[in-house]
């Protein structure tokens, strides 16, 4: 068995080897080190352009090359520059573990200076940001802190985190007005549908990111992606390139966010205060049909934003969850360049 796995692998390398990738050879690729940590940030795309959009991923602990797999942003790479980078103890980021740096304010410590980095290697840049789910949550942080917000152009929160306790109890309301439909299809599994009553009554506030039972739950409800097959069939994971030809390897695969006093820290945080220090033109561009967080997020994060709101919208597309740069990249293309366009000269 062994032979066969070594055999296999060795020509998967070779394989792999033979071809060349765009995850090798586009862009540019450096890292950033910082208080331990090396990040990578690959910045690709169209180096004529006068915009920059620095992407900030979500988990914490996925990886923010990841978002170049995503249609809707090889869209905006047409057009725009993009920066995708991995935030500490995500994706391949390197450097040894310190619990009193695995906090959000040193992960946004850590994009201030993925920024200022940027600005020195790409000077006269316009810049955006985009952030997704948990990237939103922490882009909103780093914005409304320390007047960072002034360095960009614009915002687009893509789905995305900014308070922890509301958005559980969005989501277990997200659940609960679906199970009872599903307990009264044919052959319902009333048992599963049941367990997940019985662990709401049982927890009635679950963390929102030190408890994954909900995350399955919607999941289970189709709340992550609106049609499984058409995501699959717009954004295949090319697994194999990602291991053998890409810079990922098999980090792409690891999480480093596995200890739960840890990811209780992400429970506590409420970045309301910093959307009032946000005055730049924002969009909150989300999935109607979102479950991961849900849509009544975008309309919150409008209201407490400091943006005049002549210059914020909350833009909410159909038969889409959690992933408009997957499920709808068509539209998610749209919207994120009418409102670079719209604002990169202002």
């Amino acid at each position: 068995m062994k032979r066969i796995i070594i055999a296999f692998i060795a020509t998967a390398l070779f394989m792999g080897s033979c071809e060349k990738s765009e995850f090798l050879k586009d862009g540019d690729f450096f890292h950033l080190s910082h208080k331990g940590a090396n990040l990578p940030v690959w910045v690709k795309g169209n180096f004529s352009s006068e915009v920059m959009i620095v992407t900030v991923h979500g988990g914490p602990g996925d990886s923010g090359m990841e978002q170049h797999i995503a249609p809707g942003f090889k869209m905006l790479e047409e057009d725009y520059l993009m920066v995708y980078w991995d935030q500490r103890y995500s994706g391949m980021t390197q450097g040894h573990y310190k619990k009193e740096t695995q906090t959000p304010d040193q992960f946004i410590e850590d994009t201030e200076k993925v920024v200022q980095l940027l600005q020195q290697k790409y000077p006269g840049k316009k810049l955006f940001m985009i952030g997704h789910s948990w990237g939103g949550q922490l882009s909103a942080g780093y914005l409304g802190r320390d007047n960072h917000a002034d360095n960009f152009k614009g915002w687009i929160d893509l789905n995305g985190s900014i308070y922890g306790d509301m958005e559980s109890q969005l989501m277990k309301d997200y659940i609960m007005e679906r199970v009872p439909a599903k307990m009264a299809e044919p052959d319902a599994d009333l048992d599963y549908w049941q367990f997940i009553i019985d662990f709401y009554e049982e927890n009635p506030a679950p963390g929102n990111y030190s408890s994954p039972e909900p995350y399955w739950y919607v999941s289970a409800l189709g709340g992550d992606a609106y049609d499984i097959e058409k995501f699959q069939e717009l954004a295949p994971v090319p697994y194999i390139e990602l291991i053998f030809k890409s810079m990922f390897t098999l980090s792409f695969y690891v999480d480093a966010f596995y200890d739960m006093e840890t990811y209780a820290l992400w429970d506590n945080i409420n970045y309301t205060p910093e959307l009032g220090n946000i005055n730049i033109p924002a969009l909150m561009l989300w999935g109607a049909e979102d479950g991961i967080v849900p849509a009544p997020v975008a309309d919150y994060v409008y209201d407490h934003l400091g943006t005049d709101p002549s210059m914020k919208e909350v833009v909410k597309i159909p038969e889409c969850c959690h992933g408009p740069q997957n499920e709808t990249p068509e539209t998610f293309y749209d919207e994120v360049s009418r409102f670079v366009e719209t604002y990169k000269n202002q």
